[in-house]
């Protein structure tokens, strides 16, 4: 009793309440009379928001989804653009032609 800080009027009656046969509807009307009773409107509106926050869970799974897809997608149209920039085919200059041969040198500030 002391660990659930009950009284000793308190469960003599549940002990009767129980002999009689009536300790469940006398336990519900306690339950009913107690501040912490659940109404039937919060009830409704507990499974409301459990069922929002179950979409809100779903969206936000499929936003980090499409995220990392496009930061994959990102990074492979990064390494396509850096490839295609790189320097053009690299001809000896043996054989290239006089201009190309000049425009070699200049690049390469050889000239």
């Amino acid at each position: 009793m002391r660990e659930h800080n009950l009284s000793r009027p308190t469960v003599d009656r549940w002990l009767e309440a129980r002999e009689r046969g009536e300790f469940t509807a006398s336990m519900v009307t306690a339950a009913r009379k107690s501040r912490f009773e659940v109404k039937n409107t919060e009830r409704a509106e507990l499974a409301r928001l459990r069922k929002e926050n179950d979409a809100l869970k779903k969206k936000v799974a499929q936003s980090e989804a499409v995220q990392e897809i496009l930061g994959k997608a990102y990074e492979l149209l990064e390494g396509i653009t850096e490839s295609s920039t790189e320097t053009d085919e690299q001809i000896p200059p043996a054989l290239m032609s006089a201009t190309e041969y000049a425009q070699w040198l200049e690049r390469n500030k050889l000239s």
